[in-house]
């Protein structure tokens, strides 16, 4: 695989994840690589105020291992898709599951690591643990 194509796959994962969650300011989307994991950052406002600084946000880290990264970015488009759709559906999950209602007063933090079976493709159903 060549790196601009591994490069490509992130931006995509970034691009799916920016995407999530609506937010009255534009959400942010980093990623990490540190040692063996990959680690996307994921930053939305729950709750919008005045002065920036008082904005009540949500951070989801998302940590996938290298040779999860590099399985994904081996994958044809329409399997790509199918992993960030699934990838999206199972973060929109968990942040429900655990912040239920919606933070609007207080900041929420979850970190999620990425499972082998969200990756399968074999699989037409969605991956949800």
């Amino acid at each position: 695989m060549r790196p601009i194509d591994r490069e490509q796959r992130i931006e995509e994962i970034e691009l799916g994840l920016a995407g999530l969650f609506a937010s009255p300011k534009t959400p942010s989307v980093q990623c990490y690589e540190e040692g063996s994991r990959v680690q996307f950052q994921l930053s939305w406002v729950v709750e919008s105020k005045r002065d920036t600084s008082l904005d009540s946000r949500c951070v989801t880290a998302i940590r996938f291992t290298a040779p999860q990264i590099n399985r994904y970015a081996a994958m044809d488009t329409t399997q790509g898709r199918a992993i960030r759709n699934r990838l999206g559906a199972f973060i929109r999950q968990r942040v429900d599951e655990q912040y239920t209602p919606p933070p609007v007063e207080g900041d929420c933090s979850i970190e999620i690591n990425v499972d082998d079976a969200l990756l399968d493709v074999q699989d037409e159903e969605d991956y949800y643990p």
